[in-house]
């Protein structure tokens, strides 16, 4: 188990570093570090946990996250079974900014850029066509050295503080609450819920995962998360819901049974709850 405040010596040697990253399905459990990370998904699916943020990923996600902001991501069930071919592709860049000083940061030339770095301390979502850009951009950085790298950097950095194109991904009066002794407690709930979301899950197993009492184990996942234990399972649920409905092979009802709910008008009411429309009126702007 890898401890959860991540320790990236790559870099503290290096102002930038950049990896592709070519695996089978994502392993690492909740944790943060000191530098700011961006992630490029090429090639996957599953689901994103940022700070107290729950939602699905998929193949051009592209996430910018701060320091000490806990994160994971999960791959589908599907990616863990024996004999997957599915393979998860991204580019992943470290970076630090205490390069630059104070008065760069507050320029009157850059205004919005120290908003931008509040933002990214909640983590971001980029889309649209700041994202195409921004892509570009990471393919070039990957490729470079040097002077080159950080000038790459620099100009992803300057296109975002110019662009209203992202979503702030964690909420604003979020802040972190774990602390070392937390990673393997918090890891084995969040297993757990991934692996049994469409099937039954039991708060006193979470609360046995975690060595607590039901009671005592309830004020800590809140703590941890901002959300209730039974709404974070309905989070992912929902978020799975939402996948399945692109399916035009599965009914209502399969797609009900297959996301953990076991009767239908449990899902509607749920799913209008998270999502403010119905499953039926979701699908049907799918098509739009």
């Amino acid at each position: 188990m890898q401890p959860l405040l991540l320790e990236t010596n790559n870099v503290n040697r290096n102002t930038i570093f950049v990896k592709e990253i070519n695996v089978k399905n994502l392993s690492n459990p909740v944790h943060f570090h000191k530098e700011y990370e961006m992630v490029l998904i090429t090639k996957s699916t599953g689901r994103r946990i940022v700070g107290d943020s729950v939602e699905n990923f998929e193949a051009g996600d592209l996430v910018l996250i701060g320091p000490n902001l806990p994160h994971v991501m999960y791959n589908d069930k599907s990616y863990y079974e024996p004999g997957n071919e599915q393979m998860v592709t991204a580019i992943v860049t470290y970076f630090r900014m205490d390069w630059l000083n104070e008065e760069f940061i507050n320029s009157k030339e850059i205004p919005y850029f120290h908003e931008l770095l509040k933002d990214i301390n909640r983590g971001i979502r980029v889309y649209g066509e700041t994202h195409k850009q921004v892509v570009l951009l990471l393919e070039q950085l990957l490729l470079s050295t040097g002077l080159r790298k950080i000038l790459h950097l620099l100009s992803i950095i300057t296109l975002l503080s110019e662009t209203r194109e992202y979503k702030c991904l964690s909420s604003i009066g979020y802040t972190n609450p774990h602390s070392q002794k937390d990673v393997q407690r918090i890891s084995r709930i969040y297993t757990y819920i991934m692996d049994n979301f469409s099937e039954d899950i039991s708060l006193e197993t979470a609360a046995t995962l975690a060595n607590m009492t039901t009671s005592a184990f309830c004020k800590y996942f809140k703590g941890r998360t901002q959300k209730t234990f039974t709404h974070f399972v309905n989070e992912v649920r929902i978020g799975h819901a939402c996948k399945l409905l692109f399916d035009d092979n599965l009914s209502m009802t399969e797609i009900c049974f297959q996301s953990g709910f076991n009767n239908l008008t449990n899902f509607n009411r749920n799913f209008k709850q998270y999502t403010t429309v119905s499953p039926s009126e979701f699908k049907r702007n799918l098509k739009i």
